[in-house]
Formats: structure tokens, sequence, C-alpha cells
């Protein structure tokens, strides 16, 4: 069989994650070893990987996010004043479901911009589309929506 038309076929059907993964699979004799239906499910499982993660990071860039902030590095240091098991209970993402709001207060060098990014991050991951206002510009933007009626 020729492997060449195969490759370019996969191309043709936008399915690079598996093109990649064959690939590696004709290349590597350890996965000689490995049954048709073991094979097949890895090529599948690194395409849905390959979309799953293409999806998120679209998400990310369209969110407009500060920083490159998530919680697992968020400093729940006790000076900070920031309640661990609120913040925890925010990223799961409850709030969006119940269509609330989280208005994000305090003093400066609080962490308030890091936690704000990380909570968008976290509902990036969620599969939320989120998009990162400071408050002046969602202002601006708001009255700019206001002005031409939409």
């Amino acid at each position: 069989m020729l492997i060449q038309p195969l490759l370019d076929k996969l191309t043709q059907l936008c399915l690079p994650g598996i093109r990649r993964g064959l690939e590696e699979q004709l290349s590597n004799p350890k996965f000689a070893d490995l049954s048709f239906e073991e094979r097949l499910a890895m090529l599948v499982d690194l395409e849905c990987t390959r979309r799953a993660n293409g999806r998120f990071q679209r998400r990310l860039k369209k969110a407009q996010l500060h920083l490159p902030a998530t919680l697992e590095d968020f400093d729940f240091a006790s000076t900070r004043g920031v309640d661990r098991n609120l913040v925890l209970e925010l990223s799961q993402g409850d709030w969006i479901n119940n269509n609330l709001n989280i208005i994000v207060s305090g003093a400066t060098g609080t962490g308030k911009t890091f936690l704000g990014c990380a909570l968008g991050h976290s509902a990036c991951r969620m599969d939320f589309t989120v998009r990162y206002f400071r408050m002046p510009r969602l202002f601006q933007q708001l009255k700019l929506a206001h002005a031409d009626g939409s």
C-alpha cells in the first residue's frame, strides 16, 4: 500500500493530528506490536486532543487576558486577604452557569488583575467564551454601544 496518498487524503480531510500520529507509528517499530484497534484509538485520541487544544488556544487568544495567569500560580498568602475557598469555588464556574458576575476590588498590588485573568483562564478551560476588560475600557465600550444602539 502506498502511504503518501493516504497521508495526502488525511491532510485533505483536515486531520493533521491523525496524519502526524500515523507518520510516527510508521517510523517507530514499537507500534508494530499493537493491534489495529489500539493504533486507531491512539490516532483518534491524538486528533481529539489536538482539536481541543486548538479550541482552547483560540478562546484564550480571543479573551485578550492581560496576564498569562492561572489559579495554580495564585498566591493565597494571608496578607493578601483573599479567601482561598471562595476563589476555588469560583474556579468551578458555577457562577457562570448561574449568569452571575464577579467584581474584583481591592488595594493596589493585591492581585486583582492576576485573579481576574486566572479566573478567565479557568473559564476558557471549561469551554466558556471569555473577554477581559479593565474598567475604563469596559465603560468606553458600553458608552459606544449605547450611543450606536447596539
